[in-house]
């Protein structure tokens, strides 16, 4: 959680403390949609003063630099209007680790990476984020090392010094990884780049952990579609934090299933330890696919101040119905997953053991759902993003879990994302919130997002602050509302409560695009199931076709070495 979470400003203070005249924030507010919106009934706002949350203000201000004619005196280029707001707020200056991050994995890689790809260059500056956030006395041997290297091949002798301080904090399989990429280093200027970050001077961990994510990001944006199996959008990240938080006062566990690099169940501990009623360890787990993403998630967790986080190799699918596999007996208070979606099951499908029945052999969509659920306490919730097919195929076997689920109390909530989320696929997604199975269901909320959010690239979209504290509001309405014994109003074009009844009587059609109607005229038709049926299998043949089409520019990438 930021140090400026609880701390409120007004229009005046973030004019005084972002160094800019009191109209500019008035401008700010009324140019860009994504400013800040002040806090509503706030008891330690004074009278007729409307405040904002600092912590807000100071994320948007920190987007913005400071023109070369509007630097004051002693700030370097590149100095945000962020890094104005922050230090009159008393804390030390903060950016340098950033602006150091984005030069060497900007403009500047190609000077820094010789012969490496652009994915093992990233894997390098990642190794050297951690350790100089987590392990300070192996940074200071690294750096005082970097500085006996003066000659154009020292990459690869540094990188096995690299490997073997790395070992110590996250076991051979990453030393392996980076021992493997110091044979292709060449002239890489490693020390350098160890120079370069160790320049920055004090810096605090929270921004080790920023600078990290943002190379995680950068990994994405540059391979696309491979980089799919290491990073969650922010924003669907941000949007499960909040939910899985709400009511998380007695948490002591928190997994995921298929971790990626850890940027998922690293935001919802942060955002359950905000509100946790008894001070006390969360235990956090997670499970993955390969030795590198579990590295990075590794790395990632410990810089966001878990260090001893349980992980363990894992599977594409779940192949029983059961806890994780060799681990049945684990359960969880929380879980949260962004597994891979319709995927191929790598080995026959166990027909035992499934609570709501085997999910078909070709798509394991429906085994993460139920996974999820058995891997729950009693009470505990869970988060998964699904494409949005999985709320209604026609698949038989698929219909019939989502029925059972439902029925038995599984299914609390869907939350229909904007499509562009990903950069490995451009289809929208949905959110499950499911719960351990109170074995009965009166009804479920849909939010419909869909419509959300912005593009900040010409192919990639993202929520507002706004934006995401509007789908939370939703969720936590409608938790009042049930525990008040009221029935919830719902906001119209987003949000909608639909009882089991109806539920039964639709088929058990789960797509709150379906549910929370937009601007429907009076004089439209009711939708015929048959034709939902009919348009919902031709998606699925879409969906199947995008898949074959990706599998075959994936071969053509790896044959041409690209």
């Amino acid at each position: 959680m930021s140090d400026f979470e609880r701390v409120l400003v007004s229009r005046a203070d973030i004019a005084r403390f972002a160094g800019v005249k009191r109209p500019a924030v008035t401008n700010w507010e009324r140019r860009h949609a994504d400013f800040p919106r002040p806090l509503e009934d706030s008891v330690d706002a004074p009278s007729g003063v409307e405040v904002f949350s600092a912590a807000e203000v100071l994320a948007w201000l920190a987007q913005r630099t400071v023109p070369a004619n509007a630097r004051q005196p002693g700030e370097p280029e590149g100095t945000t209007y962020g890094d104005r707001f922050r230090l009159a707020l008393g804390a030390p200056r903060s950016g340098a680790l950033l602006k150091a991050v984005d030069l060497l994995s900007g403009q500047q890689a190609e000077r820094f990476r010789g012969e490496l790809s652009q994915a093992d260059h990233l894997t390098v500056l990642l190794s050297l984020v951690y350790l100089r956030g987590c392990r300070p006395e192996q940074w200071q041997r690294i750096v005082a090392e970097a500085s006996r290297y003066q000659f154009p091949h020292s990459g690869g002798l540094l990188v096995r010094f690299l490997a073997s301080a790395v070992r110590e904090g996250l076991g051979a399989m990453h030393e392996q990884l980076l021992l493997a990429l110091s044979q292709n280093l060449g002239s890489a200027r490693v020390a350098d780049m160890v120079r370069l970050l160790d320049d920055t001077g004090s810096v605090d961990r929270g921004e080790h952990a920023v600078a990290f994510e943002k190379l995680l990001a950068r990994y994405s944006d540059l391979l696309g579609k491979r980089a799919g199996d290491f990073f969650t959008p922010r924003a669907a990240v941000e949007v499960i934090a909040r939910l899985i938080a709400e009511g998380a006062g007695d948490v002591h566990s928190l997994h995921d299933p298929f971790v990626r690099a850890g940027e998922l169940v690293s935001a919802a501990w942060e955002a359950v330890t905000a509100v946790q009623q008894t001070p006390g360890p969360i235990e956090v787990s997670g499970a993955g696919v390969g030795e590198h993403p579990l590295a990075l998630a590794g790395m990632n967790l410990a810089l966001h101040g878990i260090p001893d986080a349980g992980l363990w190799a894992g599977d594409v699918a779940p192949a029983a119905g059961g806890g994780p596999r060799q681990r049945d007996a684990l359960t969880f208070d929380r879980v949260v997953s962004n597994p891979p979606f319709n995927v191929k099951f790598d080995r026959p499908v166990d027909e035992r053991n499934w609570r709501y029945g085997p999910p078909p052999r070709h798509n394991a969509n429906f085994a993460w759902l139920q996974h999820a659920v058995t891997s729950l306490k009693p009470d505990g919730r869970a988060a998964v993003i699904m494409p949005d097919i999985a709320a209604f195929s026609a698949n038989p076997s698929e219909g019939r879990i989502r029925a059972a689920m439902v029925e038995d109390g599984a299914v609390e909530a869907l939350i229909a994302l904007p499509a562009q989320l990903f950069a490995s696929t451009g289809i929208s997604v949905t959110v499950w919130l499911l719960r351990y199975p109170t074995g009965s269901c009166d009804e479920i909320l849909f939010v419909d997002a869909s419509h959300f959010g912005s593009l900040t690239t010409r192919v990639r979209r993202t929520l507002s602050p706004d934006e995401l504290r509007r789908i939370h509001e939703e969720h936590r309405s409608w938790t009042v509302a049930r525990a008040e014994g009221r029935a919830f109003a719902g906001t119209d074009g987003l949000s909608r409560a639909v009882s089991v009844e109806k539920l039964r009587e639709m088929d058990y059609t789960l797509s709150p695009a379906f549910h929370v109607p937009r601007g429907r005229r009076s004089d439209t038709r009711p939708a015929d199931r048959t034709d939902l049926v009919t348009l919902a299998g031709h998606l699925a043949e879409v969906h199947a076709r995008t898949r074959e089409a990706d599998a075959a520019v994936e071969e053509l990438l790896e044959r041409y070495g690209l």
